[in-house]
């Protein structure tokens, strides 16, 4: 992620837990009782992939958010993986000793036990001093990680190197020079740790431009990455809600296509017998910091919740929504702590573990999803639409037991989760996501 601009306002971070509601005596709980929107057909004896909380629970971090002042409220998202520096500071200051000291002093307030993935710094960036860029230095970064306790399985190397000649205007960085910079700085980590998964090429979106330079680099160095990394941002901020929240498909449609490439021996020619995990180590609805559209709205909290259920659905390796707390209007939590929708999204998300099942919407404007733990099944509903939504759900053998879910309103108000009746059949307010927990009836 580039630029950043820091801003905050002045209210007090949500805390709080949520009751089961009770279903009300004689009413009927069929979906077929009335006329509804849409229809939701589980299916929670076809199980797929188990929950990554990599995935559902993956952030980025960096040393300047407030986790003394934030952490408790941070402490009900509790982070599984975290990506450290965030963005692009990774590219404009050292991987020192001084850096890595203070991010083990931030870790101890994170929740969570997160695993850990640490950038080497690939380009010069700063010119006051002779960058430590070199594979001698990503190695150093590994030995004085090591020392302090870290335990860094994954060390991507650089941060959007696609937009070195860009944003950075030095037109000598192609992907092949990438390339020769990525196997020295893996030759060199993995000469201190051989258990290292070098992590890349970590470009800066899934459009035409970045996707070309990955493309290029797993032709190059296929035989080297661990792991191949992207982010998702496909907007600037701008366009309508209807398009933003449409983009989501292109989660899909990019995932299929980096694995078809990892795949071919032609594109691949190095590394297609090779198994390659895929991270998503940055993602958002909209690049743009300081634009507050799609990053602390309804349709970011939405599309982000979304994105991070198909990315776990479908088997990323790990995935990093940018960024946790206090990063102009990135961040679940800005810097005087107020929560945003996606600080609401990640808390449903939190409470995900088991198997996800078959989950099919007869509307498209409802997005869905199923998780199985035994005798429970959670399910999710986005409402995407501008309206309320009448749903049915279709779980025979299942009771409804408590269904908690967030809008617009809630979280202006910096309320608690709000409540529906327990019933196979309700309604989901505008632009609301919703979570049913079900358990198998007797």
């Amino acid at each position: 992620m580039m630029r950043r601009v820091v801003v905050g306002a002045a209210v007090a971070a949500l805390l709080g837990g949520c009751g089961a509601p009770v279903p009300q005596a004689g009413k009927v709980d069929s979906p077929q009782a009335s006329k509804v929107d849409a229809r939701v057909t589980v299916n929670a004896d076809q199980a797929g992939l188990a929950v990554n909380p990599a995935v559902t629970r993956g952030y980025n971090f960096g040393n300047w958010m407030a986790m003394v002042d934030h952490g408790e409220a941070l402490a009900l998202t509790p982070a599984a993986s975290l990506r450290f520096p965030g963005g692009n500071i990774g590219d404009e200051q050292d991987m020192d000793a001084a850096t890595l000291d203070a991010f083990r002093s931030l870790l101890t307030l994170v929740k969570g036990s997160p695993e850990l993935v640490i950038q080497t710094r690939v380009f010069a960036g700063r010119v006051d001093r002779v960058p430590a860029n070199r594979p001698e230095d990503a190695a150093s970064a590994v030995r004085m990680a090591r020392e302090r306790g870290l335990k860094v399985r994954h060390w991507e190397i650089g941060n959007e190197p696609d937009l070195y000649a860009v944003t950075r205007g030095d037109k000598s960085w192609t992907p092949e020079r990438y390339c020769e910079v990525f196997r020295a700085q893996a030759k060199a980590v993995k000469a201190v740790d051989p258990q290292i998964k070098v992590v890349g090429p970590a470009v800066s979106g899934i459009h035409a431009a970045p996707m070309r330079f990955l493309e290029r680099f797993v032709e190059l160095c296929g035989d080297v990455v661990d792991v191949v990394s992207y982010h998702i941002y496909p907007t600037e901020g701008d366009g309508s809600e209807d398009a933003a929240l449409g983009s989501v498909a292109q989660v899909d449609a990019t995932l299929r296509s980096v694995r078809d490439t990892l795949r071919d021996p032609r594109r691949n020619p190095l590394g297609h017998t090779r198994e390659l995990p895929i991270a998503v180590t940055e993602y958002g609805l909209s690049w743009k910091t300081d634009r507050p559209r799609f990053l602390s709205d309804m349709p970011a909290g939405l599309w982000t919740a979304e994105t991070a259920l198909r990315l776990a659905r479908q088997g990323v390796d790990m995935a990093h929504y940018f960024a946790y707390q206090g990063t102009g209007f990135h961040g679940l939590l800005d810097n005087a702590g107020v929560p945003r929708p996606t600080y609401y999204a990640f808390r449903l998300l939190n409470g995900l573990e088991g198997r996800f099942v078959q989950a099919e919407s007869s509307n498209a404007r409802l997005w869905s999803h199923a998780v199985r733990d035994g005798n429970t099944l959670q399910v999710l509903l986005l409402n995407t639409q501008t309206a309320p939504l009448r749903v049915a759900l279709d779980v025979a053998g299942w009771q409804p037991q408590q269904v908690k879910y967030f809008d617009a309103a809630i979280v202006e108000g910096e309320a608690d989760f709000g409540t529906l009746p327990a019933n196979r059949e309700l309604t989901l307010p505008a632009r609301s996501m919703a979570v049913v927990k079900l358990q198998r009836a007797p």
